[in-house]
């Protein structure tokens, strides 16, 4: 574990040291190395026969927590959007007021 944290804050360090200069193609390469890693994990997962054989149970809870994830999301973000939707009726309707003292 101190060994991704420390690859993590090496590449802050130098994301941060070479911020003003432009890294051709940066976008592209962190890409292909995701999918790189996704297919490198895959293949371990493939290979390893307990994970296999209890792939049934393990995709049902897999369901569930992407749907509980995926409503919690939604609730969240309407939330949010409620919030900062009243909080802008707010501000309009308080500058609205507060022109000279009368309401326009």
């Amino acid at each position: 574990m101190l060994i991704v944290v420390l690859m993590m804050l090496g590449g802050i360090l130098c994301g941060y040291l070479f911020r003003k200069k432009r890294i051709p193609h940066i976008q592209q390469v962190t890409t292909v190395l995701i999918w790189a890693l996704l297919f490198l994990l895959g293949l371990n997962i493939g290979s390893n026969e307990q994970v296999i054989n209890s792939i049934g149970t393990l995709g049902l809870e897999a369901l569930a927590i992407t749907i509980f994830a995926t409503l919690g999301s939604l609730i969240a973000a309407w939330l949010l959007w409620r919030y900062v939707n009243q909080q802008k009726a707010d501000n309009d309707h308080h500058s609205l007021t507060n022109k000279g003292g009368h309401q326009l």
